[in-house]
């Protein structure tokens, strides 16, 4: 003490000992999360989680607070101490559903949007499952700007098959144009329908060049990458119960004419006919009869004149079943006895649960449906388990698989038509419900017969030698039943090693099998069968025998196919973070794949016996290519076997690759992708077969730098700019001359061999270059989010067909010449406009707008008519991918349309009183002659969904839209009197008028051979061209989450109850009641619109 103060003395104490915390980072379900922020709070020391969410910390203090941040997320504070570092501690980090920022899984790698360049869209499981869907594909529907889900099957025949971007490659294929799919970062063969919607977490969808690149040759028409769920802690149990009913389609969009019109019609039309004969028989003997060759089918109203004239019935009886006709519908009784409203069934279970040592996610599902046609049904058991070992601190591993088994119960293809059979006049019920027979259908047994007609069927009615033709649907329903089994399964294991801070190792490999096998069984007594065995009678008047070439019994065909397929992948990645300036993410490793599709099993079998399994041995070689007698049709009739052809495909692949991120303060990032794929199709020559695909891109995070962070108003604000060369295969020719081994019919030891395939010597791949450049944004606390690309995608090196000098030994091949071009805007929206505890209102938009050109198609123009018929193979430089191309209209005299060459004249001619004049009449085949409508493909796309949520009510809609294409209009056909629809009823009350075309029984006696070529001009003229627009509310459903005093009271974390309905509502621009989504464009044909279907869902936890 001195002068009154103290002084007081403080012991210093020792260093404090440094000690390391191990951690984890997840999502809310387990999964890992790489790239998160671990900060000591209060200092400036951090580090960010490896590939795997792990993460290393050295702290001194007993005691420690850690701040852990991940775009996407929420953030978490947490409390340490020294006692934790004897364990790895987890961190749970919970979704923030109101950032646009996420993370991009490209397949190999996880990294924050925020670091990443290229152009990727997130469906988080949240938006996944704000409906009940059937499958992804419809999931996915309406949630990405530029990703096309076409129902449509006659664009490309690929229905439900998503196009993204537009159209990258020549190839009409199914699939071809499809985006790749992969499965927990491995490529998968499995068909995205086949995917059970639950079991999937999120999906990514890789866009642009950068994004996909990695993929390589598989990567032109984007990537879907799809992460199943992992296990949770605690133990976690989920059930989902799902029923859908679809609604039996209606009549009244198909605009047929009333069943007496086309009694009518038909009528005036046998009168027309039967006018150029002296009597009934001759006319009828055009149609033939018994030991005929050239028998032809007609109507039970032209039978119905034939016995009038012949006395058979009386005039009373005539006028009574023409009645009977009228008031007749053989489609809506079609409609009433043979649908029904199909019901599916789905029940979903699954289990998670996590430890310190494993995490495990397991599921098994069930699919149950009755469909259209009565009768038809599908079942489908899905199996899928997933386990990961936390082995060591730097070792775990991964094992699995997805199995599943369905079968297939359908009816013969032509009973399942109600188009295909009887006429509309035809009955298949009387009023008291008893079955309607006809004495014969205009059906052939498909097998060694033709159609008959009433004659044919008049004349062995009591020949005890033949079998009955006698038909009703209702009884051959259960003819010709296929069943089809199906088995699949995907296996996979991984490993990962933490080799030092920040480098890992991991391996993975997959391997996939499917088998299908598929019966066919007609029952002796089927239609078919009674029809092929008459066929096959021989008789011979002169000594009165028959021979019978078919054996009593049934016919049995049976089929296989199988496929399998691996992919075994090493990598090492490194991902660190320096001086808190600097983060470093980059991959290396190869990929070894083989996809395999074994030689296919095809047998037919006759004088088949169900009960004693046995079957009759024939002569392949006379019944099939001999033939044998017929009676009935004259000469000799073939009878189909089993194709004796065999095919195996075998493809192995050897890829390198590596990729790598930069990020700099947090702000500017460069990535770039390289990949190199080896295929056995290319041959040796290094010049095609180490072609490199790769990607660049730049990346700046403008809401990161502080003159941005001054404006409030602005959360996320980041621009992209990318370049990249992806790759698509095409195995539509080889570098090899192929050729198939022949035996000549005569002599059958005689081999040759057929050239089928002339060598492509510069086969390579298919090449897209793609710029995109994208802008983030999101504003106003989050609340108004969206995202911009605009991108310009060049494909060249594509497979088309190509003139060449003759010299070479061909006039043209498929070769590597074509260039197709897309541009495109994207446009993505989401605006959460109120939010509160109780009330939430929220919306998204959604549009893709996409230009596709053809740059190069070196071929010579063909005929006129190819080009109007088929769009997708016959194209011309400069236009559109899918033109439309249409006859020049130029007007009507006296119900004949003309149209006009490319000289601009017409090609018919008339004389002062407006008749035509047919020697003047020619046909059109000059390209230059049609006029480029535009393009059958849809150039934008998108959708509006809406989301109004009130307390434990939540309302969501999901409006789709498409447009900027054309299509024809459902026009009459002019050149048959084959015609059923309202243009007959508009025969009757209009007459021919300047806006109505004669039809074909109008038409004068010297223009019946030119009606034909007039209506196929007239079916594809420009005034026969509308807009192809549309918009439908694809889905409304209604949500209710069961209050939290009632799930405490029955002890369950959650209970919601779901009712929605799909294809509720619809307009389009062609207006006519015509769906665009369930019509053909180009040949403007109706078909059945797709009907409403009610769901109702169940999901509990427990």
């Amino acid at each position: 003490m001195s002068n009154g103060r103290t002084i007081v003395l403080k012991a210093i104490s020792e260093k404090q000992e440094e000690y390391t915390l191990h951690g984890m980072v997840t999502d809310s379900l387990g999964g890992a999360l790489p790239g998160a922020s671990v900060k000591l709070k209060g200092t400036t020391r951090y580090t960010m989680t490896d590939g795997n969410g792990h993460f290393n910390i050295n702290l001194t203090n007993e005691f420690n607070t850690l701040d852990v941040n991940y775009i996407g997320y929420l953030a978490e504070t947490q409390k340490v101490g020294k006692a934790d570092a004897s364990n790895i501690l987890t961190v749970r980090l919970k979704p923030n559903s109101s950032l646009l920022a996420d993370v991009v899984v490209n397949g190999f790698q996880t990294i924050s949007k925020e670091r990443s360049t290229g152009a990727a869209a997130i469906i988080d499981n949240k938006k996944l499952n704000e409906n009940i869907n059937v499958d992804i594909l419809s999931a996915l529907e309406g949630r990405v700007a530029g990703l096309v889900y076409n129902k449509n099957p006659f664009l490309r025949g690929d229905a439900d098959q998503p196009v993204l971007r537009g159209q990258a490659t020549f190839s009409v294929s199914s699939g071809s144009n499809a985006p790749l799919v992969v499965i927990d970062g491995l490529p998968s063969e499995t068909a995205l329908e086949d995917i059970n919607p639950y079991d999937i977490e999120s999906v990514t969808v890789l866009k642009d060049g950068a994004a996909a690149s990695i993929y390589g040759s598989r990567s032109t028409n984007g990537v879907i990458v799809l992460t199943t769920k992992k296990g949770n802690n605690p133990l976690k149990i989920s059930l989902n119960t799902d029923f859908f009913i679809d609604t039996k389609p209606t009549f009244g969009s198909m605009h047929y004419a009333s069943t007496a019109d086309i009694v009518d019609f038909e009528t005036d039309v046998y009168n027309r006919e039967r006018g150029k004969y002296a009597n009934t028989e001759t006319m009828f003997a055009a149609y033939g009869t018994v030991a005929n060759g050239s028998i032809r089918y007609y109507s039970p109203l032209y039978q119905l004149f034939r016995d009038k004239d012949a006395n058979k019935i009386t005039t009373d009886q005539f006028n009574q079943q023409l009645t009977n006709f009228k008031n007749a519908d053989y489609y809506e009784q079609y409609r009433d006895h043979v649908w029904q409203n199909a019901f599916r069934q789905r029940y979903n279970l699954s289990l998670s649960s996590a430890s310190s040592k494993s995490n495990t996610f397991a599921s098994v599902n069930y699919d149950r449906s009755a469909e259209r046609v009565i009768g038809n049904n599908n079942q489908k058991l899905t199996l899928y388990f997933k386990n990961t070992y936390n082995i060591k601190k730097w070792l775990t591993s991964s094992i699995g698989f997805n199995g599943s088994y369905s079968t297939n119960r359908s009816t013969d293809s032509d009973y399942s038509n109600y188009l295909n059979i009887s006429p509309r006049y035809a009955s298949i019920v009387n009023a008291d419900g008893s079955l309607v027979y006809a004495n014969y259908v205009n059906l052939p047994d498909g097998i060694a017969g033709s159609v008959i007609n009433g004659a044919v069927a008049g004349a062995l009615v009591n020949t005890p030698q033949y079998k009955s033709y006698r038909f009703n649907i209702l009884e051959s329903l259960n003819e010709g039943i296929s069943n089809a089994n199906t088995v699949s399964l995907r296996a996979f294991a991984d490993i990962n090693a933490k080799i030092m801070e920040g480098l890992n190792f991991s391996s993975q490999v997959q391997y996939e099998m499917g088998t299908t096998k598929t019966e066919q069984i007609y029952d002796v007594n089927s239609y078919k069968m009674r029809a092929a065995y008459n066929a096959l009678v021989g008789y011979t008047p002169s000594t009165n025998v028959y021979t019978y070439g078919l054996p009593t019994g049934g016919r049995i065909s049976q089929g296989m196919q199988q496929r399998n397929s691996y992919t075994f992948r090493n990598q090492l990645s490194y991902d660190k973070s320096f001086s808190n300036k600097h983060s470093i993410a980059a991959i290396a490793g190869t990929e070894m794949r083989q996809t395999f599709l074994p030689i296919g099993m095809s047998d037919i079998r006759y004088g088949y016996d169900p009960v004693t399994l046995t079957s009759t041995i024939i002569n392949n070689q006379s019944v099939s290519q001999t033939g044998l007698p017929s009676y009935i049709f004259g000469g000799n009739r073939t009878l189909g076997i089993a194709a004796r052809s065999f095919q195996e495909t075998k493809h192995r692949y050897l890829s390198y690759y590596s990729n790598a991120s930069y990020t700099y303060l947090n702000r500017y990032n460069v990535t770039g992708s390289f990949r190199i794929d080896q295929a056995d199709f290319f041959g040796a020559d290094p010049e095609f077969k180490n072609r490199p695909l790769w990607s660049v891109g730049l990346g700046w995070n403008a809401s990161n730098e502080k003159f941005v962070q001054s404006l409030e108003w602005i959360n996320l604000l980041k621009v992209r700019a990318t370049y990249g060369v992806n790759g698509n295969q095409n195995t539509e020719t080889t570098k090899f001359l192929t050729a198939r081994r022949v035996n000549d019919t005569l002599f059958p030891s005689l081999q040759y061999l057929n050239i089928v395939g002339l060598p492509n010597p510069k086969l390579r791949w298919e090449k897209t270059e793609t710029y995109n450049l994208g802008l983030d944004l999101a504003v106003l606390g989050n609340r108004l989010r969206g995202t911009i690309d605009y991108y310009d995608r060049k494909s060249t090196d594509l497979m088309v067909t190509t003139d060449l000098d003759p010299t070479v030994g061909t006039a043209s091949l498929v070769i590597n010449n074509g260039i197709l071009r897309n541009k495109g805007v994207e446009f993505t929206v989401n605006g959460d406009w109120l939010k509160s505890k109780d009330f939430i209102l929220s919306s998204t938009f959604v549009i893709g707008f996409n230009k596709s050109k053809i740059g190069r198609v070196n071929r010579a123009l063909s005929t006129a008519s190819n080009y109007t018929t088929s769009p997708s193979t016959y194209y011309t430089e400069g236009s559109d991918y899918n033109t439309l191309y249409a006859y020049r209209y130029g007007g009507m005299i006296n119900g004949y349309p003309y149209f006009l060459d490319e000289n601009g004249k017409a090609n018919l001619e008339f004389d002062a009183s407006g008749n035509p004049l047919v020697s003047t009449s020619k046909d059109i085949n000059n390209y230059a002659a049609l006029v480029n409508m535009g393009t059958l493909i849809p150039t934008y796309n998108g959708s509006f969904s809406q989301r109004i949520s009130y307390k434990n009510f939540d309302l969501n809609a999901l409006f789709v839209f498409s447009g900027g294409n054309v299509m024809r209009k459902d026009v009459t056909p002019l050149g048959s009197n084959d015609i059923s629809d309202l243009d007959i009823t508009q025969r009757y009350k209009n007459g021919v008028t300047p806006e109505l075309p004669r039809l074909y029984v109008d038409y004068a006696e010297t223009m019946l051979n030119r009606a034909s070529n007039i209506s196929t001009m007239w079916q594809k003229a420009d005034v026969n061209v509308v807009k192809a627009d549309y918009v439908k509310l694809r889905s409304i459903s209604l949500g209710y989450n069961m209050p939290k005093q009632v799930l405490k009271r029955l002890n369950i974390p959650s209970a919601k109850f779901t009712a929605q309905v799909n294809n509720l509502w619809y307009a389009s621009a062609a207006g006519d009641d015509i769906d665009p989504e369930s019509y053909s464009l180009n040949s403007g044909t109706r078909t059945l619109q797709n009907p409403k279907s009610f769901v109702m869902g169940i999901n509990l936890t427990f």
